[in-house]
């Protein structure tokens, strides 16, 4: 069962993040184009666009997970509270990690992000909120991180193409001038022959 639910959460979590990068691709897209609509048609945009679609799925994924680990564990808070109803004492390093096991085993999710427990020294009656803290903290910190890994890739992503459509964009220029001063010399040299015509006649 803990896997089946491991891999129905991961698929979830995998689905939001697909959208969730959707969303960001296609403002990215909208941008880009406003500035120059070569860049989006350039090679670099393309491969660019894919490593960093890869990488805001799996950033996007892990994000969503953390997210739905948040939300189990003010569950798993109201569960240990039924759990160690009937327990007192002072908590040791084992005890700890054997509760922490109580809870993966109940909320999988949380195992993902939360592997090894140490409160030593709280009294049973305040382990419960001791650990719902320690995972909210830790979760909230987690979530922050993949955010800033989300911007400085979009950040790099548009860096890149953006630098490597420059040489596209100078040649484009380049060629346009130059397709226009012939265009103007043509035009030049048509004017004076019939200036010379006309004093001819």
């Amino acid at each position: 069962m803990t896997f089946f639910s491991l891999f129905a959460t991961g698929l979830s979590c995998v689905f939001y993040g697909l959208v969730a990068t959707a969303v960001v691709m296609a403002v990215v897209y909208a941008v880009l184009r406003a500035l120059s609509s070569s860049i989006v048609r350039s090679v670099p945009f393309y491969v660019t666009g894919a490593v960093m679609a890869v990488l805001l799925t799996i950033q996007f994924s892990l994000m969503i997970g953390a997210m739905e680990a948040k939300s189990a564990a003010d569950s798993a808070e109201i569960y240990l509270n039924q759990l160690l109803e009937n327990s007192y004492g002072t908590v040791g390093a084992q005890d700890s990690q054997a509760v922490l096991d109580k809870v993966t085993e109940e909320f999988p999710i949380i195992g993902t992000y939360l592997g090894v427990a140490d409160f030593s020294g709280h009294d049973i009656s305040q382990l419960a909120g001791a650990m719902h803290e320690t995972m909210i903290s830790y979760l909230n910190s987690y979530i922050w991180h993949r955010v800033w890994w989300l911007l400085g890739i979009v950040v790099v992503a548009v860096v890149i193409v953006m630098v490597l459509d420059k040489p596209n964009a100078q040649a484009t220029s380049r060629r346009t001038s130059a397709l226009a001063d012939r265009h103007a010399g043509r035009h030049g040299r048509s004017g004076d022959h019939q200036r010379v015509s006309r004093r001819r006649r």
